[in-house]
């Protein structure tokens, strides 16, 4: 089996697949100053798969997370994928999805999938950002290239820099500390400007939606993303399921791979966005139980001004 056919055999599962030596990927990765671990397999496959872009609003009683996360969990979706891609090609290969030491962004834009926007997402020609990546190591010798020149950029276009409201983007690079995506995946007090940033209870969306380069209406929706009915989270829920119990109800979707803190503390930023003192009492339970101190500081804080809001 050669590279063509491997790449052949790739696009009847994936959108988008590209193909480059790891040797050429490792010195890349030296040049942009990233540390990864050193692989062994000599060719590196880069896929990529689309995600429609889907706006639910969010209620006094429900919340929404980006959409991104919306449909089962992409790093199952996609391991399913590779997996059954690679019972049909005979090589050992490493499968990484997301979490992981390499960087996906590197290797998509060598591999052709997609030029590195200043919004820091590989842009697709098709299918802009909305794009899931995964890489594959495959220990089969890399022989020619099998990538597409892609020469598109986001040129003088500065609207995702404009419109990001902690200013995490720049002509000069990204502060990822400022980011809001960042910050509200980390287990972490809030500050008072985050928690007045904070707009969804995951992830941010923000320089995706603003983008030129996406599509105004989805392509297509891959039967594994098609709605749940769990991309609204019950705020009761948050505030009364143990954290087995949430992900019992919640299961197999992205968001829950942070754990149920971090979707309690950001659901008291929108909560205070909302004006919303339904659930004061619910978040002053919380206060007495086990959860961590990142936690009950942020919600000491936010309580404080949603019972100000019920007393005026």
């Amino acid at each position: 089996m050669n590279l063509q056919q491997i790449q052949e055999h790739f696009l009847t599962m994936f959108d988008s697949v590209g193909i480059v030596s790891t040797k050429d990927y490792l010195e890349s990765c030296k040049l942009h100053q990233k540390s990864v671990p050193n692989v062994e397999y000599p060719t590196l496959v880069v896929v990529g798969l689309h995600y429609p872009k889907r706006i639910i609003p969010s209620t006094n009683t429900y919340l929404l997370p980006s959409f991104y996360t919306f449909g089962s969990d992409y790093h199952l979706v996609l391991r399913k994928r590779m997996s059954e891609v690679m019972s049909k090609i005979p090589y050992d290969y490493i499968a990484l999805v997301d979490n992981h030491p390499h960087d996906e962004r590197i290797a998509a834009s060598l591999s052709g999938i997609g030029f590195f926007g200043k919004n820091q997402l590989i842009i697709h020609p098709r299918y802009g950002s909305y794009q899931f990546l995964g890489m594959l190591f495959i220990n089969i010798p890399f022989t020619q290239p099998l990538r597409s020149i892609n020469t598109d950029s986001c040129g003088d276009c500065h609207i995702c820099i404009d419109a990001c409201p902690p200013k995490a983007l720049s002509e000069q690079g990204y502060n990822v500390d400022r980011c809001i995506s960042n910050f509200n995946q980390s287990k972490q007090v809030l500050s008072d400007s985050q928690i007045k940033q904070n707009h969804l209870l995951f992830g941010c969306d923000i320089c995706q939606l603003v983008c030129p380069k996406n599509p105004k209406v989805s392509l297509h929706v891959h039967p594994e993303f098609n709605l749940s009915g769990k991309e609204q989270v019950a705020i009761e829920d948050l505030f009364t399921l143990s954290a087995r119990e949430f992900e019992r109800t919640y299961s197999n979707m992205a968001y829950l791979w942070k754990g149920k803190t971090i979707l309690m503390r950001n659901a008291l930023t929108l909560l205070l966005r909302q004006k919303n003192v339904s659930y004061n009492t619910m978040i002053e339970t919380s206060l007495q139980q086990d959860y961590p101190l990142w936690y009950k500081k942020t919600a000491t804080s936010i309580l404080s001004l949603l019972q100000e809001i019920a007393n005026q």
